[in-house]
C-alpha cells in the first residue's frame, strides 16, 4: 500500500504534457528581402517574390502573381508545396502571423487570408484562416477555417494542433471548416502537392 501511495504522488506531481502555445510575428512586405524584382502586368497586376523574418531562424517567402498570393515557410519554403497553393480567387494575406508551438518549436502557421469570392465584384470578400503544417520537406496547407465561422482562431489552432505533424501533404486533402452554405469545391489549389 506505501509504495501505491507513493507511486501515485509521484504521478501527481509530475507535470501534464505542455499544451501548444501561440507566438506572433508580423508580416509587412516593406520590411522584407526581395528576391525578384516586381513586375507588372497588362492590367496591373504585380508580382514578386519575398523573403521576411518569421519566428526565431524560419524564414517567411512569400510571392504574388495574377493578383493571387503564395506563402512558405522555412530555408526550403519555395520549393515546398506551401509555395504553391492559394486560393482560386483573388486574394491577399494579412500582416500577422500565429506561429503554434510544441515544446517551444513552431509546428504550424495560422495566416488570414482575404479572398474574392465574385467573379463579377471582386470586392465581395471572404475572410479565412489558412493553417500550413511546418514539417521540412512536408511544408502545406492542413485546412482552412472560414473567417466567420464561430470561434475560427480557436478552430484554426484546434486544426494546427490536431493535424499539422501528423499530416502528409502527398496523401492527405485539406481540412475546411466552415459556416453552412459556404461553398468550399474548389476555392483553393488542393491537389497541387500530388504534381
Amino acid at each position: 500500500m506505501r509504495v501505491l501511495t507513493l507511486l501515485l504522488i509521484c504521478f501527481l506531481a509530475t507535470p501534464a504534457a505542455a499544451a501548444n502555445t501561440s507566438a506572433y510575428t508580423d508580416l509587412i512586405l516593406d520590411k522584407c528581402r526581395q528576391l525578384t524584382p516586381e513586375t507588372s502586368g497588362d492590367e496591373g497586376e504585380g508580382s514578386g517574390t519575398f523573403r521576411c523574418k518569421g519566428h526565431g531562424s524560419i524564414p517567411v517567402f512569400f510571392a504574388e502573381g495574377d493578383l493571387r498570393s503564395f506563402v512558405s515557410f522555412g530555408e526550403d519554403g519555395e520549393g515546398q508545396c506551401a509555395f504553391r497553393q492559394t486560393f482560386s480567387g483573388f486574394n491577399s494575406v494579412g500582416n500577422k502571423i500565429e506561429w503554434r508551438l510544441k515544446n517551444g518549436r513552431p509546428v504550424a502557421a495560422i495566416l488570414r487570408w482575404t479572398v474574392s469570392y465574385d467573379p463579377e465584384d471582386s470586392a465581395k470578400t471572404k475572410t479565412w484562416l489558412v493553417v500550413t503544417s511546418l514539417a521540412r520537406g512536408n511544408t502545406c496547407h492542413v485546412g482552412y477555417v472560414e473567417g466567420a465561422y464561430p470561434n475560427a482562431n480557436a478552430e484554426a489552432r484546434k486544426l494546427a494542433d490536431t493535424y499539422a505533424g501528423e499530416f502528409n501533404c502527398v496523401m492527405s486533402k485539406p481540412i475546411y471548416i466552415a459556416n453552412a452554405g459556404t461553398p468550399t469545391d474548389n476555392i483553393a489549389s488542393d491537389d497541387v502537392c500530388r504534381e
